[in-house]
């Protein structure tokens, strides 16, 4: 190990670039991949792509994309990421949240690295690092799935221990502002993480003052934007994964209180009828505790972090949440990784915290590639395996075919479109999911004839389109995609 710190230090430079541009190529692999085959959806990319789009016009977006009876989408989600990066969508279009994504990953690498750095003289822990995180599960399966706000927030998390360790109090007010505007959970989440900081820093009078002075405020966002704000904009759709415990967050909150030991037997048994939900929890802890979780342990504080994601999947309703797909388990990632780090910089021993490292990188790794390969929870895997060649393929339909029926539809015209072909036509005023456009008048209907469905009954309001040549003008069709026009 003594001749790889000294290679390590020697080239340190360009091999943390090297690192970053490789993990960077292999998340663009991942993610622009998946955009390009058509493997992104109208939940969430499109949505959020339409949203972006609204207020980038300085509008609001009034949820008519999904739903039968519009809401404004600052009612079911308050994210301010999408009002701050909104300009960006006249640059970058449809690929402008992936961009982001990938650049706060890039920056979520680094700043893991410099984290470690301030803990440790080792070279090989700061590396090791941003393997940890790079390769962890939950980031990978984050990335494979549209775009979402928390991965940026989560991945700003080593940024916001940077700033402690460094006794940055602007830095940390900063950090923890800029992670709680994602959206309203990623301020709950932050207060937690906060709180577990407090214990370490409890005998530091200017971090205790700022560390409690930034939970507080936190706390008081979080209050005031779900109980005020949200409800403002016509609220009533946050809580339905919840609503067997009660109504709203009151509800929520007053069964947890009341019912504390069944909400805790909860966290890892199936509570529904539904039996596809079995054993879906036991995977998902095993694969948390084989990539860095185990550390959790060493650092007990820190499980205090991950008490409102994993509270979140676990305690919904439906048992989709509950496995390790999706984007509902980066931020246990993060400080899982984050763990690691503080734990083994903090070791005595040099050469026992390297290796312990390197087989914590390795065991992340394997459940990784186990995750991807034929885990328990449900998977695509042409959307998460980058080695393999079904990833660059889109067996369901003719990706020319999609993309040349797009181009033949104007930018200024209204949009109704299948789940798949949302994200790339959501840059305009008026787009909708099928068979939404039914609804709101929808001028063009971009459709694909056989694929899996959101609303029941959706491939017999396609087949009545198609054959409906009085309201509808055939513009293109390949047999399975058909692009029809709306007579006026």
């Amino acid at each position: 190990m003594a001749n790889m710190e000294k290679f390590l230090s020697r080239y340190r430079v360009p091999i943390i670039v090297g690192v970053l541009l490789c993990f960077a190529g292999l998340y663009v692999l991942l993610s622009f991949v998946n955009h390009w085959m058509f493997r992104t959806y109208g939940l969430d990319l499109g949505l959020y792509t339409k949203t972006l789009y609204d207020h980038a016009h300085l509008r609001m977006n009034d949820c008519s994309f999904y739903l039968w009876q519009p809401g404004n989408q600052f009612g079911d989600h308050f994210d301010l990421y999408l009002v701050l990066l909104s300009p960006l969508v006249y640059v970058f279009g449809e690929y402008t949240l992936l961009i982001v994504q990938l650049l706060a990953l890039v920056m979520g690498l680094w700043g893991i690295y410099k984290l470690a750095r301030l803990y440790t003289e080792s070279e090989v822990i700061p590396m090791l690092a941003m393997l940890l995180l790079g390769l962890n599960f939950g980031v990978w399966h984050a990335m494979a799935f549209d775009y979402h706000s928390n991965v940026v927030s989560a991945l700003m998390l080593p940024w916001l221990l940077y700033f402690v360790k460094k006794e940055q109090p602007w830095g940390v007010v900063l950090m923890a502002f800029a992670m709680s505007i994602a959206k309203e959970t990623s301020a709950l989440w932050v207060v937690f993480v906060l709180l577990a900081l407090l214990w370490d820093w409890r005998h530091n009078r200017l971090m205790r003052r700022v560390l409690g002075y930034t939970t507080l405020g936190c706390v008081l966002y979080f209050v005031v934007v779900t109980m005020w704000v949200m409800p403002s904009f016509g609220s009533g759709r946050g809580f339905w994964r919840y609503e067997w415990m009660g109504n709203g967050m009151s509800g929520v909150a007053k069964w947890v209180l009341s019912h504390p030991l069944e909400a805790i037997r909860d966290f890892f048994t199936n509570f529904t009828p539904d039996a596809t939900g079995d054993g879906l929890k036991t995977e998902f802890f095993i694969c948390v505790l084989l990539s860095g979780g185990l550390f959790l342990f060493v650092k007990p504080n820190y499980l205090l972090m991950i008490i409102p994601p994993v509270a979140m999947k676990m305690l919904a309703g439906d048992v989709g949440f509950w496995g390790i797909t999706w984007h509902y388990n980066v931020e246990v990632a993060v400080v899982s990784a984050v763990a690691v780090v503080v734990v083994l910089a903090n070791c005595q021993r040099a050469n026992l915290a390297r290796w312990t490292a390197v087989a914590a990188v390795v065991l992340t790794l394997g459940t990784l590639i186990y995750t991807t390969d034929n885990p328990l929870t449900i998977i695509r895997k042409e959307n998460l395996r980058v080695f393999d060649a079904r990833h660059y393929r889109q067996p369901e339909f003719d990706v020319k075919a999609a993309r040349r029926m797009i181009e033949k539809i104007p930018d200024d015209a209204s949009v109704c479109a299948t789940t798949m072909f949302t994200p790339h036509v959501a840059a305009r005023d008026s787009v909708y999911i099928f068979p939404m456009g039914l609804a709101y008048g929808a001028e063009y209907y971009l459709m694909l004839l056989h694929h899996w469905c959101y609303y029941e009954g959706e491939e017999d309001q396609v087949a009545r389109i198609i054959n409906d040549t009085v309201h509808y003008h055939l513009v293109d069709t390949d047999g399975s995609i058909y692009l029809m026009k709306t007579v006026r």
